[in-house]
């Protein structure tokens, strides 16, 4: 049996451990699993904080707020980062005159919980939406509020996905209401050596939604690219 390998997952936005125990657990010894959050003031910091965790190599997994940061860590750690797996995240900036997604976390926290749970998952997963509201209560607003500050404040990195040399599945959700799957396209289309696959019937947290499905073809891909 081929080792374990070391993988870190890091949630998307008032996301836990839950986010990926589904697919963790359907991926058995195949990976050494690693679930890191960082809902530090900027992705930068958040970069370097997840960096001094990490093992000393490892493939690198990020759902939105989480695809954004792993791909911050990946451009700033390439020889590290050994393959790359992201669903829902943008590499444009962000667009401006949206609404205070941070100050409504601060403000009604549960307000904002219940407003993203009816859009983070495809309308029919009413079981995911509860898992997301669970999981949105204990990261609480205020570490909330620091990730959706983080990720309002990116930078526009789509001129330097062509750095990222390591193998990359790119996983859309097609009913994704929050990053449309052209977006997916155009990011796997960007990077050297990134495949796209698209789930039926899936929202922005394909993870979470489709565990099994997401597994399958992590492991697939792991298994070309090691």
């Amino acid at each position: 049996m081929l080792p374990s390998i070391p993988t870190v997952f890091i949630p998307a936005l008032l996301c836990d451990e839950r986010l990926y125990s589904g697919v963790i657990a359907a991926l058995g010894p195949q990976i050494d699993a690693q679930v890191m959050m960082s809902p530090k003031p900027s992705l930068a910091d958040s970069v370097a904080d997840i960096l001094a965790r990490a093992p000393a190599t490892f493939a690198l997994v990020g759902t939105s707020y989480g695809g954004n940061l792993a791909m911050e860590i990946a451009l700033a750690a390439p020889k590290r980062v050994t393959a790359l797996w992201l669903m829902g995240c943008d590499p444009a900036a962000p667009r401006t005159g949206g609404p205070d997604l941070a100050g409504g976390l601060e403000a009604t926290p549960d307000a904002v919980f219940d407003m993203l749970a009816g859009l983070v998952v495809h309308r029919e997963a009413a079981d995911c939406a509860a898992v997301f509201r669970e999981m949105a209560q204990a990261v609480g607003g205020t570490a909330g509020a620091a990730q959706a500050r983080a990720l309002g404040a990116r930078a526009d990195i789509t001129a330097r996905l062509g750095e990222l040399q390591m193998p990359v599945l790119v996983l859309w959700g097609a009913e994704d209401a929050l990053v449309p799957t052209a977006v997916g396209r155009k990011l796997a289309e960007a990077l050297p050596h990134a495949q796209f696959h698209q789930l039926t019937d899936c929202g922005h947290l394909p993870a979470l939604e489709k565990p099994v499905e997401s597994a399958a073809l992590f492991a697939s891909f792991l298994h070309n690219a090691y």
